[in-house]
């Protein structure tokens, strides 16, 4: 009997307290808003696309080149293109502008960091975890492996719930084919 009771009281303090989760918004295409949650974030930096050394013979067209950060030397991956979205620089021409830099958000698995390019960098946000919706959602097998679920904002826009991990995962099968 006193379980229940220990258990109500833990139910009724989630109720109270909702898990919580802090998360960086950004612009993942020009019509599709994403969210990463801030554990693996390192940093987010503003750069002009010279700065970011092109390689050929790429395994994927969604790798930008690498780029030295903090004497480091990373990938970049352009990070809508990865996802099957409009890459970058057609983005830009969609909007009638020349793409001179990005914002590049530095994430850490492991031992390893990589860069993701994209657009524009919104905001941190704290969102309640339950507030996330894993169903209903119709992806590419692509972002199907990198999508939490989606979030519902105050303006009723979904934004993705992405995973970094599985960003990172993707990136690092990129050099076993």
């Amino acid at each position: 009997m006193a379980s229940q009771t220990i258990g109500s009281q833990q139910a009724a303090k989630s109720k109270l307290n909702p898990v919580t989760e802090q998360f960086l918004t950004f612009s993942l295409a020009n019509d599709q808003q994403a969210l990463l949650p801030t554990t693996q974030l390192l940093e987010i930096v503003q750069i002009d696309l010279t700065q970011i050394t092109a390689i050929s013979g790429l395994p994927s067209p969604s790798v930008m080149g690498i780029y030295n950060w903090r004497g480091e030397i990373v990938w970049v991956i352009d990070l809508a293109s990865m996802l099957g979205c409009k890459p970058l620089y057609a983005q830009a021409l969609d909007l009638g502008r020349f793409q001179d830099n990005c914002s590049v958000i530095f994430l850490r698995s492991l031992n390893s960091v990589i860069g993701f390019a994209v657009s524009q960098v919104g905001q941190l946000i704290r969102i309640n975890s339950s507030a996330i919706e894993t169903s209903g959602l119709t992806l590419s097998p692509v972002m199907a492996q990198v999508c939490q679920g989606s979030w519902l904002n105050s303006r009723d826009e979904s934004l993705l719930v992405l995973d970094g991990n599985a960003l990172i995962e993707i990136v690092h099968s990129y050099s076993s084919t």
